[in-house]
């Protein structure tokens, strides 16, 4: 019996009481988890179908989280006096895999939809009840901005005289048009002689 997971973006396939280092997971050092089951088999039986896979349940254990190797990149171009060394190491979790059930459906995909469900419910009960109180809110804010604009309307001339224009150049005249220079007539097209 085994199954695919998908774990980080990468598939992998797993059976009872293996281990694997994938990518860093979210999960704290010997807490357990369910990732995602993406095709399931026992036996000759083979499970792709998502009504299928809804049984199955696969349980991980996070062992551990480490560093993978030190992976050193060094770059060098003779002759120009360039060097650049850089490195990294990739953060990885050690996981085991404590079960693979084939069984019922699973309890914890169906409360998710009932969740769904209620929290429309809840907010369109919430919606109708929050609208009276919104209204008023704009009443109050329409008052203040009236008595501010009285303030508002100080007269702004008195503080800076105007600046005098001066009158603008006069413009020249622009400069007749050259009449179109006359094209030779074109010389009538002869065939090539043959």
């Amino acid at each position: 019996m085994f199954a695919v997971i998908s774990l980080g973006g990468k598939q992998y396939r797993v059976r009872k009481g293996e281990y694997l280092t994938v990518d860093r997971l979210a999960h704290e050092a010997g807490s357990t988890f369910s990732p995602v089951v993406l095709l399931a088999t026992s036996g000759d039986e083979v499970s792709i179908d998502a009504a299928d896979l809804a049984k199955v349940t696969v349980t991980a254990r996070v062992d551990e989280h480490l560093l993978g190797p030190k992976i050193r990149v060094f770059q060098y171009k003779p002759k120009k006096s360039s060097k650049k060394a850089r490195g990294h190491r990739s953060r990885l979790s050690r996981i085991t895999i404590e079960e693979i059930a084939i069984g019922p459906a699973k309890k914890a995909a169906a409360k998710p939809a009932e969740k769904a469900a209620a929290k429309p419910a809840e907010k369109a009960a919430a919606k109708p009840a929050a609208k009276p109180a919104d209204k008023p809110k704009p009443a109050e804010k329409a008052e203040p901005a009236a008595k501010a604009k009285p303030a508002a309307a100080k007269p702004a001339a008195a503080a800076k005289p105007a600046a005098a224009k001066k009158p603008a150049a006069a413009k020249k005249p622009a400069a007749p048009k050259k009449p179109a220079a006359e094209k030779p007539a074109a010389k009538p097209a002869t065939e090539p002689e043959a």
